[in-house]
């Protein structure tokens, strides 16, 4: 609920930067630090900032009710996204795996750490060869 729009294109963009920063959070950023606490990996070389490849596309919509306590009705719109956008891209990744019986799986799913959880669980298990 965006309230009164104000400035429709500059709305999707709040909403698409948004979700794009939530999918990065949980699909990928995270920080390093060894047992000095020291950053390890201090470049954005190992560091998940989504370009337009890595990026779904987001079918968005709006929904338009005017804030009462705004002279126009205006609300804040790019919070929103990032907040709720963070858990709801976890909990897919841990939906798409509770056929495994899993319930957890900790941020961020990025594809090493998927690659791992689904050996654990035994997604990747070969049925012994016929001898």
């Amino acid at each position: 609920d965006c309230g009164t729009r104000i400035n429709p294109m500059i709305i999707e963009g709040q909403v698409h930067g948004g979700l794009t920063e939530a999918f990065a959070v949980s699909m990928g950023q995270e920080i390093r630090y060894d047992a000095m606490g020291n950053v390890m990996g201090a470049s954005f070389m190992d560091f998940f900032l989504p370009t337009a490849v890595e990026t779904p596309h987001w079918e968005t919509d709006f929904t338009e009710t005017p804030s009462p306590h705004h002279p126009i009705g205006a609300k804040g719109v790019g919070e929103s996204p990032h907040v709720g956008g963070v858990p709801c891209f976890s909990n897919a990744v841990n939906d798409a795996f509770s056929f495994l019986g899993t319930t957890h799986i900790n941020m961020p799913h990025d594809a090493w750490r998927m690659w791992e959880t689904a050996e654990k669980l035994g997604l990747h298990a070969r049925p012994a060869a016929a001898a």
